[in-house]
């Protein structure tokens, strides 16, 4: 694994002292040299890691249900296919940071254990993937370039290493606008944009993808639910989002379990990335 980089020297409030701020200066600068060339993920990982201490840095361009493009990562191959090329083949859908780039109405610093639904840590998208993956905390920045639905760039430390801290999110929060605005320019050039077009807000694209995975079994509602039990909902966080009784939502995941001939959450995830996987 990696180690970590050295970061800019910050005060209490996460502001650089001299040293620092002359370290972020030029790695910046530099960044600004490099939009829209090939240049651009490094020099963007080498400004980054004057204010903060990061493992790995990974850069997803969404749109809509498609696959997402992998835009930019500093992981040795080995790792990669579980940090990339495993999420890439179908776990994305149920992602926090892939929400959030779809929401339009969303923006800025993302940070995992904040947007994580309430059974997200004990959810099978966490346990089959995320956990393998080695990563103890994340955080993102989501730009929003023309084109796409969204992009996030995110890095992460990993299980050996402490969590972000206060500093750590002061010295982020002071970088972000410069780093989105960085963000936004190079990738929302013609020469990085996504094939297809940035969808509607009103797309919902898991759930086209669940409906088109039952084939009809599921009524519009269970689908909602499916989707939700996937993400990482408890039943009590589903019935305050879709606002319906606790005791309605149970019904639903009997009935969900009956129609598509499962009994657990894990058989429901085991289902959803075979579909996925088959390129549906």
């Amino acid at each position: 694994m990696r180690g970590l980089r050295p970061k800019a020297i910050g005060d209490a409030k996460g502001h650089f002292l001299d040293k620092g701020f002359a370290a972020w200066n030029s790695a910046v600068a530099t960044a600004m040299e490099a939009v829209g060339t090939n240049a651009f993920g490094k020099r963007l990982e080498a400004a980054l890691a004057t204010i903060v201490d990061f493992d790995i840095l990974m850069v997803f361009g969404y749109s809509g249900a498609d696959k997402p493009v992998c835009c930019y990562h500093n992981i040795d191959t080995l790792r990669a296919r579980t940090v990339i090329d495993a999420y890439i083949s179908g776990p994305y859908l149920l992602d926090p940071f892939y929400s959030a780039a779809m929401d339009r109405k969303g923006g800025g610093i993302l940070r995992l254990k904040d947007m994580a639904p309430d059974h997200f840590f004990s959810s099978e998208y966490y346990r089959r993937h995320y956990v393998l993956t080695g990563i103890r905390d994340e955080i993102g920045i989501l730009c929003r370039p023309a084109n796409w639905a969204g992009v996030v760039f995110s890095f992460t430390r990993p299980n050996t290493s402490p969590a972000f801290g206060r500093k750590d999110l002061a010295s982020i929060r002071d970088a972000e606008p410069l780093l989105r605005a960085l963000g936004e320019g190079h990738w929302g050039s013609a020469d990085h944009a996504p094939v297809t077009a940035r969808p509607s807000a009103a797309h919902d694209p898991i759930n086209e993808t669940l409906s088109r995975m039952t084939n009809g079994i599921l009524t519009p509602r269970e689908v909602e639910i499916t989707s939700l039990i996937l993400r990482g909902h408890s039943n009590a966080s589903i019935a305050e989002t879709l606002k319906i009784a606790p005791g309605t939502v149970k019904i639903h995941r009997k009935n969900i379990h009956q129609k598509l001939n499962i009994s657990s959450q894990a058989e429901l995830f085991g289902l959803f990335i075979q579909q996925m996987s088959s390129g549906l």
